[in-house]
């Protein structure tokens, strides 16, 4: 199995980066300075942080650079981020790992942690609204600790005097100029900036990885603290992060302002993160190559696969327009010596084989990212097993493959296959169609529209190519929890799919068709999960028609399942509809008018069918 865990070997290529980035936090005319890493959720953020860490921790030369890493979703539970993110910086540099550099200001650590102490204290006053006037006067937490009530009557007599108590603890101890917030703000950054100039670093390196994975105001949060509390002179902050994330996190607590022009969402993370430095996806070829080497990397023995990706790095095979070819791969293996691999070298040359035949088709579909990739391969795998122990040999791993694959890029036809699958006699004959009409006669009929993407084009000529002369039962039971799955829900979404799905959510008459349009000009794995849970949205009920006419207007090759999602509908069809319909059957008078003859006097009343199909009399 493949862990979703940052890796210690660059299998991305991700060296150049890591060098560029580790050069600009180890220089000190620099900081105080917030590198921002984006990219998308499992585009190797995490990889890259740490190649960060081991080119600053081998590569010190004569500067004190120390690496600190945070994970930010660690915090998700703490009712206050901010004080969470710096009690653990300051815990981190007071373990025993840095006492070569912060063994004489041990005491000034200590001294702000008990700073973040009292902001934490007045954090809880607030939220658990307790009276604590009497402890902060002694300076002990201990009898805050005995008066907290523990019976209901209690409670709500102590609910009832916070009021009283909160104006009196704020004129008694924060009313000094010295004790305000702001002024404590400035003081903790004072001596937090102090505290590393007495220090033996030149500079504090925090890596701050999994921001992204928090709810919109923790992200919110953990932000404010790097830019109020922490980011001082010695201390760079690379921050890995899914941009759009940040956004929606930034947009949801400042919405955008009524006739404002201002990105808010823009100009914070300008204001907050001095360098952006976006991981760009990696290409299909990228991704094709990955998948071999990720197959490689489970039979080959450790050091032997490390030697593989240094000499794959040294001859920039990876930077190269071509992929790895598997007669390439295999070859670079074999100059690495004899006893190389941990696991059967025949189980490796039979994977490696079927992934190899269709790791093109879906490495497009992918987009780049190397989570997907690994998702995938487990897949595989486990279905690899599953059959086996189920089917024993009687089972062609390719033709698993390539099903996997189909269910990975299409899952809507991923479904539909497995209905033809149900209605074998001597053969599938609902697939057979598809190959003689699409690959072998190239019909553009637009019934076959939904099969003739360049995607779906290479699955069908891939081998096993006749698939639709056997039955394919076992297959669709290895992957039922699938076809299951997509019947009832629309699994993991990409982040782009979530944000036009938000868009559609909130569409008005006036803006739709913008709408639509922008999602047609989309990536085609995001309009097709968009306009999937759409036109389901839509059968429930859930949608306007006035979303599905512009679908179906903007987005041709959806055309038929728009059709099919309108004879669906479980509600019936009533005046207001009769637009829609009637501007629809202008766009495409083949496909709706057998729809509205169908429909006519079930869902659609005959009165309306007329008014949607008789022209205005002159």
């Amino acid at each position: 199995m493949w862990m979703d865990n940052a890796s210690d070997i660059d299998m991305l290529f991700y060296e150049p980066y890591a060098k560029m980035i580790s050069s600009i936090a180890k220089n000190k005319k620099y900081n105080p300075i917030t590198i921002g890493v984006f990219g998308l959720w499992g585009a190797g953020k995490s990889t890259l942080l740490n190649l960060i860490e081991s080119n600053i921790e081998n590569n010190k030369d004569k500067s004190k650079t120390i690496c600190v890493s945070i994970n930010a979703w660690m915090f998700e539970g703490y009712e206050d981020a901010k004080v969470a993110l710096m009690e653990a910086l300051l815990n981190e540099l007071d373990a025993e790992e840095h006492n070569s550099f912060f063994s004489a200001v041990k005491k000034d650590i200590k001294s702000l942690l008990k700073r973040i102490n009292y902001f934490k204290l007045g954090s809880d006053i607030v939220k658990k609204s307790i009276p604590v006037v009497a402890s902060v006067a002694t300076g002990s937490p201990i009898p805050l600790l005995l008066s907290i009530p523990t019976d209901k009557d209690g409670i709500e007599t102590a609910i009832q005097s916070v009021s009283s108590g909160m104006r009196t603890f704020k004129e008694s101890y924060v009313e000094d100029k010295k004790d305000s917030t702001v002024e404590n703000i400035r003081k903790f950054r004072t001596d937090f900036e102090q505290m590393i100039k007495n220090s033996e670093v030149d500079n504090i390196v925090v890596l701050v990885d999994d921001l992204d994975r928090c709810t919109p105001e923790r992200i919110i949060e953990s932000l404010e603290a790097i830019k109020l509390f922490l980011s001082v002179e010695g201390t760079t902050f690379i921050i890995a992060a899914d941009e759009t994330v940040i956004e929606y996190a930034i947009e949801k607590k400042y919405p955008k302002l009524e006739g404002s022009q201002v990105v808010l969402s823009s100009e914070y993370i300008e204001k907050i993160i001095q360098l952006p430095i976006t991981i760009p996806d990696l290409s299909a070829k990228d991704i094709e190559n990955y998948f071999l080497l990720l197959v490689s990397q489970m039979y080959l023995k450790k050091d032997a696969f490390q030697k593989l990706i240094m000499k794959i790095s040294d001859n920039k095979i990876a930077v190269r327009e071509t992929e790895i070819t598997l007669q390439e791969l295999n070859q670079m293996i074999s100059e690495l010596g004899d006893d190389v691999f941990e696991l059967s070298t025949e189980e490796y040359k039979n994977d490696s084989e079927t992934i190899d035949a269709v790791k093109d088709i879906i490495a497009t579909n992918l987009k780049g990212n190397p989570r997907q990739t690994k998702r995938f391969l487990n897949t595989f795998l486990t279905k690899k097993e599953l059959a086996q122990m189920y089917f024993g040999d009687d089972i062609d791993l390719k033709i698993m493959a390539k099903i996997l694959v189909l269910q990975k890029i299409s899952p809507d036809l991923f479904l539909q296959l497995n209905q033809w699958n149900k209605e074998y006699i001597t053969s599938n004959e609902g697939l057979k169609e598809i190959y003689d009409n699409v690959v072998e006669k190239q019909s553009v009929d637009e019934k076959y529209s939904q099969w003739r993407t360049p995607q779906l084009m290479k699955w069908l000529q891939c081998e096993p190519i006749e698939i639709y002369k056997q039955r394919l039962d076992k297959y669709f039971y290895l992957t039922r929890e699938k076809i299951k799955e997509s019947s009832n829900s629309f699994g993991e979404l990409l982040p782009e799919t979530r944000k036009a799905l938000e868009k559609i959510g909130n569409a008005t008459e006036a803006n739709i068709e913008s709408i639509i349009n922008e999602l047609n000009m989309a990536d085609p794995q995001v309009t097709d999960e968009t306009i999937q849970i759409v036109l389901k949205q839509y059968n429930q009920a859930k949608l306007e028609l006035f979303v599905v006419r512009y679908i179906f207007d903007k987005c041709i090759s959806y055309r038929g399942k728009v059709v099919e999602a309108l004879r669906k509908r479980s509600q019936k069809y009533d005046l207001q509809d009769v637009p829609y319909l009637k501007s629809m059957l202008n766009i495409d008078q083949g496909l709706i008018m057998p729809f509205l003859d169908s429909v006519r006097g079930n869902s659609l009343s005959n009165p309306l069918y007329d008014k949607i199909t008789k022209k205005k009399e002159k």
